[in-house]
């Protein structure tokens, strides 16, 4: 199980300057499911602390990623 985070400069709406975070996760045939659900659930966490937090920025929750 991966979770994927990355955060480079991009522009927003208003063509300002901001910060892109994107963030999704892969899981393998060879993960369990307690690895898998956990992971999922730490990937949950991770999103809504950052909606949470990060103000201004243009923000992409891609969910799973292959």
């Amino acid at each position: 199980m991966r979770i994927i985070i990355n955060v480079e400069e991009a522009k927003d709406e208003n063509g300002k300057r901001a910060v892109r975070l994107r963030m999704g996760y892969q899981h393998g045939a060879k993960d369990c499911l307690r690895v898998t659900n956990c992971g999922i659930e730490i990937y949950n966490l991770l999103k809504e602390g950052f909606e949470n937090s990060l103000k201004g920025g243009v923000m992409l929750f891609e969910g799973e990623r292959r």
